[in-house]
């Protein structure tokens, strides 16, 4: 019974609905497993507790909304 877990932020539950059906069909078409004996984990982690290039998530998406702000505060 092959288990496969993914580890990313906090997603909808529409998303993992549908990565879970997506991942469940093509990994079962790949390796001629049943799509019943394949489990899908989501392991959620808050965005301050993942980095990528050396940048916390969380201060990254600080920084856009900052960007946006000002953006729109020259175009007025």
């Amino acid at each position: 019974m092959p288990v496969i877990t993914i580890e990313s932020s906090q997603l909808t539950v529409e998303k993992k609905r549908e990565a879970a059906a997506v991942i469940t069909a093509e990994f079962s078409r790949i390796s001629g497993i049943p799509e019943q004996a394949i489990t899908v984990l989501f392991h959620e982690l808050p965005r301050e507790s993942i980095a990528t290039a050396g940048k916390l998530l969380s201060d990254r998406d600080r920084s856009q909304r900052h960007r946006r702000d000002g953006w729109s505060r020259c175009l007025l």
